[in-house]
Formats: C-alpha cells, structure tokens, sequence
C-alpha cells in the first residue's frame, strides 16, 4: 500500500495521506460491491457518491489553488514537469472515473465494471504514491508551511460545512486509532463531541452494507 515509504517533510501532510487512504479504502469496497452485486444497495450508492464528491473535491482543489501556487515558486524544468504529471494524471483518472460511474450507473456487466474499477484504483494508487513521493516533497521546499496552509483554507471554502460533517467522518472511517486521536485533537472540543454523538453514528448508519 502507498502508505508504507513516505518520505519525511518539514510540513506534515497528514491531512493528505488521509485523504488519500480513505480513497483507497472506499474503492476496495466499491470492488466488493460490485463482486457482491450489491449495487443497486442505498447503502452503496450514498458511499459511492460520497467517495466521488470528496475525491473531486480534493483533486479540484489543488488544479485550482495548489499546482499554479507551487508552479509559480518553482522555476527548475524537473519540478514543472512534475506539476505538469500531476495534472496529467488527474486528467486521466477523470477518464476512468466517468467509465466506472457509466457502469455504476448503467447496470454493466459485473466483469466489465471490475475491471474498469480495478483500472481506477491502479491509477490513483499510481498517482497517489507518485504525489506523495515527488509532488508533496516538492511542495515542502517550495511554498513551505505558508502556501500549504492558504491550500488548507481553500480546501475548507471549498467543502463548507461538509468540511466537517462529511469530511471529517469519510476521513476518519476506519482510521487508526491514532490518526483518529490526531485529527480529532486539531478540532474544537464542540466539534469532537458533535462528531462523537451526530457526525459518525449518522454517517455510519446511512453507509451499512457499504462499512
């Protein structure tokens, strides 16, 4: 998995590397759904939806406000064409993910949709690990703690109060205990009582079937 050599930062990307195993897990579970059948599930459907709304988010999020940040602090032909990857890559997993929601949508055959499912999962593991190994270093030296922060707030603008009551939730989904602990000691203590008590039993019992 990618999350088993990333490289040391002065910045800490923790909020990415979350991100990014969250999405990995929620295509792990859109495989055994469609290996189960259990497409047509509402339970399904609501963590599919989600998945695509907060990797769009994420991916939008940085062609918009992080890469031209970074690029316009970069001034080595290596580190542009790094940027120039990234952006590539979205565009191509943008392909793959308007192929898996045809088939999510459109009832195709089980193994058509597996293979399209198993396409897209490779190229974001693909992309993720490539992200985390060249792009984030990149970023470190570059914009440093201050551009990664204006990404952090544009992020928030971007999710509104999803930023807590979906985000935070489909983040922390299954996440290790101390990633949890983490995450919730960045929030205000209202927060961490509103996500213990409302946030995640809610999300947890319209997703049963698909947690």
């Amino acid at each position: 998995m990618l999350n088993d050599h990333r490289p040391a930062t002065k910045i800490d990307f923790f909020g990415m590397y979350l991100a990014h195993d969250a999405c990995m897990r929620d295509l792990i579970r859109l495989t055994a759904a469609v290996a189960e059948n259990r497409l047509g599930e509402r339970s399904v459907r609501i963590g599919w939806e989600t998945f695509l709304r907060q990797l769009d988010r994420h991916h939008s999020t940085e062609d918009a406000a992080l890469w031209p940040l970074v690029r316009a602090a970069a001034d080595d032909p290596a580190d542009l064409a790094i940027l120039d990857e990234m952006e590539a890559e979205h565009e191509g997993i943008v392909n793959l993910l308007s192929k898996v929601e045809y088939g999510v949508a459109n009832s195709v055959p089980a193994e058509r949709l597996r293979s399209d499912v198993d396409a897209l999962a490779a190229a974001l593991d693909t992309h993720f690990t490539h992200e985390e190994q060249v792009a984030l270093p990149l970023i470190d030296r570059t914009v440093g703690g201050r551009g990664w922060a204006a990404f952090g707030e544009e992020m928030r603008k971007r999710n509104g109060t999803r930023a807590i009551t979906e985000y935070l939730p489909w983040a922390l989904d299954d996440a290790a205990p101390e990633s949890k602990a983490k995450m919730l000691g960045f929030m205000p203590t209202a927060v961490r009582g509103l996500y213990r008590f409302v946030l995640e039993p809610r999300y947890a019992s319209r997703r049963r079937g698909w947690i």
